[in-house]
């Protein structure tokens, strides 16, 4: 009995989906027209609607075109642009999901290297401000990185690097902002951690002076001279022309006059 319905379901799931792919098809987009009634041809067609950016409707035609060609170079192409729709759509959760089917399906696919980078533009995307949780983002990092391990010669590669740059940049920046905070708090070897995390962790991102002036400063608040001092002229050292010189420079003229 169980079977028996299920089998009915199954066949009523297959009709709709007839029904649906057939009006889909038979509805034109602005002017565009289904040019045969094979799967190359709904295929093209479907890609046509893509290309116009009408991600909703391209999205349905993709997915019919998925679930009737489950193998083979249709599927494939299909499947990656299912993705590329939701990702089009701002459905990222949903696109990195699609990414990885085609992945774990055809890890051979020509389309792997481009869906491997989009997974990680998924996760950038969905990055918060510096402020919040950052789990995004440290996914985002890993999934770079892993893109520029895994394909070395990619015409991605440049991007997939400045993305990932872009996520240290931030990552250093929310440790930075909470020492600061701490610092501004009178909280100076919590300030410390901080900067210390920043200057281990994050040492070639836009907040490396940032970290080394203001460790400087709460050694000096924590009268800690001698590691201020060495802060310092390290800063002038490493980074000769950022803009924190001329304080450093004052810092260390200051430092013994006491």
């Amino acid at each position: 009995m169980k079977k028996q319905i299920c089998v009915q379901w199954h066949s009523f799931f297959l009709l709709i989906l007839f029904l649906a792919a057939l009006s889909l098809w038979r509805c034109g987009t602005s002017g565009l027209k289904l040019q045969g009634s094979g799967p190359q041809a709904q295929l093209a067609y479907a890609k046509a609607v893509f290309d116009r950016k009408d991600y909703y409707k391209a999205k349905n035609l993709f997915t019919i075109l998925v679930l009737n060609n489950p193998t083979g170079e249709i599927f494939e192409t299909a499947q990656f642009y299912l993705a590329e729709c939701h990702y089009g759509l701002k459905e990222y959760i949903e696109a990195i999901a699609e990414y990885e089917k085609l992945i774990k399906s055809m890890p051979q696919s020509a389309f792997v290297d481009d869906a491997y980078y989009k997974i990680g533009m998924c996760y950038f995307k969905l990055s918060p401000g510096y402020a919040l949780d950052q789990e995004y983002t440290r996914k985002a990092m890993a999934q770079f990185q892993g893109f520029i391990e895994e394909f070395p010669d990619s015409q991605l590669r440049p991007e997939a690097e400045k993305r990932f740059q872009e996520c240290r940049n931030k990552l250093a920046k929310k440790e930075f902002k909470t020492g600061e905070l701490y610092y501004k708090m009178g909280y100076y070897k919590a300030a410390l951690m901080c900067f210390n995390q920043l200057l281990e962790e994050y040492h070639d991102t836009d907040y490396a002076d940032d970290g080394l002036f203001w460790k400087g400063e709460a050694h000096r608040k924590l009268g800690e001279i001698e590691s201020a001092e060495l802060t310092y002229r390290s800063l002038l050292a490493r980074y000769p022309t950022s803009p924190y010189k001329s304080k450093a420079e004052a810092r260390l003229a200051a430092l013994y006059k006491k």
